[in-house]
């Protein structure tokens, strides 16, 4: 049998191993939530949205002015924007020193590390209105000295900006790092949401002129004379060519140009459509008040198309979306120029398309 003091020593051994136990589970379970919180953490850590490369690596020049954006790589921050402005003279004007038919802005974007002791090749943007870029693609004015004309890097419903011909002939430091940029395509442009009563007047009087040589603005490529073979020269295949029997033809669409080419059987143009950007500021009121009325004024499916008559061969069509109680004015869809001869089928007896 168990004595007393023995019955009594078990007891207080067996009370403290319980003790004992229960002390070690909880410290135990102390640790579970310190574990699964550090993991919850990670867990947080590894899902949280990350900056981008490019947000990371590159800064944004933005001109609210003139409505574009330029991205720049990192290592520009601190740059400083210079403005000066460029001239330009008529060709007769390169060798008899008469005065510059027109001038406008040039913007440069310099590099920060640029000094007077040791310069750095600038970004230069020259910017036009819309009127003085097709008098410089006609030839009616010459910027500097050399034989080729600025690049256009884009353009939006006012402006064109462009890159200066031979602008880093000096191959100052970092001129390679600044083709390198340019290769990139970083300027964006942003849409000027109402245009100058005065610039709209000019880009539908520059739409009418160039009409009656049978182009839209913005393209070298002309009804009449102009096949679309010619213009798979210059851009390759059309992204998609449909037969449109209302039309008299078929119709070749190049996207990234925002231009269609209407063909006929014998793949003479005999109409082009622009979709550009650039057109967004043109409204059905101010068209109507700049060039007078119509010639041509249809409502249908809802599109309001007006037209106008542009020299002996050629017309000016421009298709809005139908005015309403809501959007009385109307935004330019886009617009085209038709060679009415070129939709002429004498073999079917069919007299063609006036608009």
């Amino acid at each position: 049998m168990i004595s007393r003091f023995n019955k009594t020593t078990l007891k207080w051994t067996i009370a403290v191993l319980a003790l004992i136990l229960v002390v070690g589970c909880s410290s135990q379970n102390q640790k579970d939530p310190t574990t699964n919180s550090q993991q919850t953490t990670n867990d947080n850590l590894s899902t949280a949205p990350s900056s981008s490369s490019t947000d990371l690596n590159s800064i944004i020049y933005k001109n609210a002015q003139y409505g574009f954006n330029f991205t720049l790589p990192k290592s520009w921050k601190g740059y400083s924007i210079m403005s000066t402005k460029w001239e330009g003279l008529t060709q007769e004007g390169k060798q008899t020193g008469e005065t510059m038919l027109e001038t406008g802005p040039m913007i440069s974007i310099r590099h920060p590390q640029w000094t007077p002791e040791t310069p750095r090749q600038d970004i230069p943007i020259l910017i036009f209105t819309l009127n003085q870029w097709n008098s410089l693609q006609q030839g009616v004015f010459h910027i500097g000295a050399a034989p080729i004309g600025p690049s256009e890097l884009g353009g939006n419903n006012s402006y064109v900006f462009a890159l200066p011909a031979r602008y880093n002939f000096a191959y100052l430091p970092g001129y390679k790092e600044v083709e390198t940029i340019l290769g990139s395509n970083p300027l964006q442009t942003t849409q000027i949401t109402q245009l100058h009563p005065d610039a709209t007047e000019s880009l539908l009087f520059n739409m009418m002129v160039l009409g009656e040589q049978g182009k839209v603005i913005y393209s070298d490529f002309s009804a009449k004379t102009t096949t679309i073979e010619e213009v798979e020269k210059q851009w390759g295949k059309a992204d998609k060519t449909d037969y449109v029997a209302t039309a008299n033809g078929c119709y070749a669409t190049y996207t990234s140009h925002n231009l269609v080419f209407g063909l006929n059987k014998g793949e003479q143009i005999f109409e082009i459509r622009s979709y550009d950007s650039r057109l967004k500021g043109i409204t059905l009121v101010a068209t109507k008040k700049i060039l007078g009325t119509p010639a041509y004024d249809v409502k249908n499916n809802g599109q309001e198309i007006i037209g106008y008559t542009a020299g002996t061969e050629f017309k000016v069509e421009m298709v809005f979306p139908q005015p309403t109680t809501d959007n009385p004015d109307p935004v330019i869809d886009h617009y085209n120029v038709l060679y009415p001869q070129g939709t002429v089928n004498r073999m079917a007896d069919d007299p063609g398309r006036q608009w």
